[in-house]
């Protein structure tokens, strides 16, 4: 989830000290996406019924993104109020 924070405007700007290429951006983003369909590639042979595996990573993954959008907030309260 912090590679795509990274890889979008706003997350780049708050997550790194300097904004960065658009194709630095591009490529976070594309490893991002790569390592969430790797999580949900494990999360479907670690499991013996996929539909259960699908629920479950969804449900991970919400949480997952719920910190990031915490830590994004947090940091960039503690940047603005420096």
């Amino acid at each position: 989830m912090l590679l795509l924070a990274m890889g979008s405007v706003r997350g780049n700007g708050i997550l790194l000290r300097k904004t960065v290429a658009p194709l630095t951006c591009r490529c976070l983003r594309i490893a991002g996406f790569v390592l969430l369909g790797l999580s949900f590639f494990i999360q479907i042979q670690a499991m013996e019924t996929p539909v259960i595996a699908a629920i479950n990573w969804i449900g991970i993954l919400s949480i997952e993104i719920i910190i990031v959008a915490i830590a994004c907030t947090v940091i960039n309260n503690i940047k603005v109020n420096r």
